[in-house]
């Protein structure tokens, strides 16, 4: 149990942390949007409770978070699919927010923008680091770490 959590991190690294990690949060995301009352959360994302429920919108953010938590724990290799998961939540959100603030509908959305955005700059910042190149772990490397 012990060796778990290097060996884990020999696996994921930065790239399939920063899939993982969010994945796993969108899915608490999710399931907070569909089992809690908030009805800040329902004025800002006002617009996107137009076109379907919230609790719509809380499988959304259940089914991207499993797919970038898919993405980082899954053997290496091309996952920008995972980071296009990761992102759109917070993408939709921030738009969602900031247009229900420009229309008058939540004004205090303005505020929640930023927040959303910083994850979606972020979440880029660190898939252009890392590249798009395939991940090679110590499974693939006999356990040393070397290339």
């Amino acid at each position: 149990m012990r060796g778990a959590a290097p060996a884990l991190w020999r696996h994921l690294k930065w790239r399939g942390l920063a899939l993982a990690g969010p994945g796993a949060g969108w899915i608490v995301v999710g399931l907070g949007l569909i089992l809690t009352d908030r009805p800040a959360v329902n004025a800002g994302a006002g617009p996107l409770v137009d076109l379907m429920c919230i609790e719509a919108w809380g499988g959304v953010w259940i089914g991207c978070g499993v797919l970038g938590l898919a993405a980082g724990l899954m053997r290496p290799g091309r996952d920008v699919w995972g980071f296009a998961a990761v992102t759109g939540p917070p993408a939709w959100w921030a738009l969602s927010f900031g247009a229900a603030a420009i229309v008058g509908r939540y004004s205090p959305g303005w505020a929640t923008v930023p927040v959303y955005t910083v994850i979606v700059l972020l979440l880029g910042i660190i898939a252009a680091l890392t590249g798009g190149r395939r991940r090679i772990c110590t499974c693939e490397r006999g356990g040393r770490g070397e290339r």
